[in-house]
């Protein structure tokens, strides 16, 4: 294997997630115009933010595990084609009912693709380095977030925002070309070739796949990244509308501010996703180094999210969203390689059930927050504040539970070596 190989795989994965992220704020960034262009209340707004997430979860298990068996590299080009149609066929649409069909199958065809992503880079990166590699994964998520923002509000202003779609659609497609290329390359050096030959002499047992699963450092590290997704969820489906009627910005100010924080948050969350991986290098303790380093951010950007409502200026709602948005990036990072370490040799399955269950928040959470905008009648901010009230104390609680009860008393060992790993 070249040495560089793994970094170009990277670096295209990198380009995957800012091109997914982007198809998923799309509709938010562009809520005010649908809503308006098809007669939706914030209510049916928020059914249409929940039906992205109808499927996710479920195709995220099926696909990553999919994975396993068929390969990461041809399921990822399979989920580009997916993009690709369900963005394109946004130009045809002129009701609800189409709209919602459209979100449920870029839904479908985006559930599979962090668990798959993180499977891909597991086989390149060694456990030591995987925290900063995943960040670098993520860091695409929360790019393509902040810097499509204002890009896409452009192309709304200028095009419309059928044609916003379509563009996506577009840019989803040429990655898929140049991936095909790409996935021809294979190295018989990875590790996940190196550790296939031990993983075939051994049957994975049933039962300790399930330990895992049913494990408290599972359990509540998935229930705190749940409920930190939604505040991701209210980020790209309720949030632009937010800060346009309640803040009183315009949409060029809020692609701005979007941008900023986004991009703030994104670099210092691979900063801190390399103090944590310096941390297990020193003390390969998994507890001390993931855990309890992400647990006590999601603390901290709980606290933060709590005074969003009650500022009004440009530079301290940049700061807080900056702040809040690192420790959640970094959370979800995180709580990934902990999950691989629980069973690394169905890292396929866990990073599923793992992505499964905290994005199916994207279910619920679009739901209430809409009733809750809705039922605030001629005072939405009142809707939208409790929406982030109530998100910001449910990540404190969260965190709690990882504290006091999500400690493992075991070790498990790693796939690239031998050595215990505390967690």
């Amino acid at each position: 294997m070249k040495h560089w190989t793994k970094w170009v795989i990277l670096l295209a994965l990198f380009i995957l997630a800012i091109i997914n992220f982007t198809d998923k704020s799309i509709t938010g960034l562009a809520g005010v115009h649908i809503m308006k262009d098809l007669n939706l209340t914030y209510t049916q707004f928020g059914i249409v933010g929940s039906s992205f997430f109808w499927l996710f979860s479920i195709a995220g298990i099926i696909g990553s595990s999919l994975s396993d068996r068929f390969g990461t590299g041809k399921v990822l080009a399979l989920l580009a084609i997916i993009w690709t149609i369900s963005q394109s066929m946004m130009l045809l649409v002129s009701s609800m009912p189409l709209l919602l069909v459209s979100r449920v199958l870029l839904g479908a065809g985006e559930g599979p693709f962090n668990a798959t992503a993180v499977s891909h880079i597991s086989k390149w990166f060694k456990p030591e380095s995987r925290g900063f590699a995943l960040s670098i994964l993520n860091f695409g998520n929360v790019v393509g977030f902040a810097v499509s923002a204002p890009i896409v509000l452009f192309l709304i202003s200028k095009f419309g925002w059928k044609q916003a779609f379509f563009v996506s659609g577009i840019v989803s497609f040429a990655w898929l070309i140049c991936w095909l290329f790409l996935v021809q390359k294979k190295s018989t050096e990875s590790i996940d070739e190196r550790l296939s030959k031990q993983e075939n002499k051994q049957e994975i047992n049933r039962k300790d796949l399930w330990k895992a699963l049913k494990s408290p450092i599972f359990i509540f590290t998935t229930l705190t990244a749940f409920i930190t997704y939604g505040y991701v969820v209210f980020g790209f489906t309720f949030n632009p509308a937010y800060l346009m009627k309640v803040k009183g910005m315009s949409e060029q100010q809020v692609g701005k501010v979007i941008a900023i924080a986004g991009l703030i948050g994104a670099i210092l969350s691979v900063v801190l996703a390399i103090v944590s991986d310096r941390i297990f290098k020193k003390t390969q303790n998994m507890w001390k180094s993931r855990t309890l380093f992400s647990a006590a951010g999601v603390i901290i950007s709980g606290l933060m999210l709590f005074l969003y409502p009650l500022v009004n200026g440009k530079i301290s709602i940049i700061i807080i969203l900056s702040i809040v948005n690192t420790l959640v990036a970094t959370n979800t990072t995180l709580n990934a390689t902990v999950v691989i370490s629980l069973f690394p040799q169905r890292k396929g399955v866990m990073t599923g059930a793992y992505y499964g269950i905290l994005t199916s928040a994207g279910i619920v959470a679009p739901i209430v927050f809409g009733r809750l905008i809705e039922s605030a009648g001629t005072n939405p901010a009142a809707g939208f504040n409790s929406s982030i009230f109530g998100t910001s104390i449910a990540m404190v609680i969260s965190a709690c539970f990882i504290l006091f009860f999500g400690k493992q008393k075991h070790s498990v060992s790693t796939e690239s070596d031998s050595k215990l790993v505390n967690i």
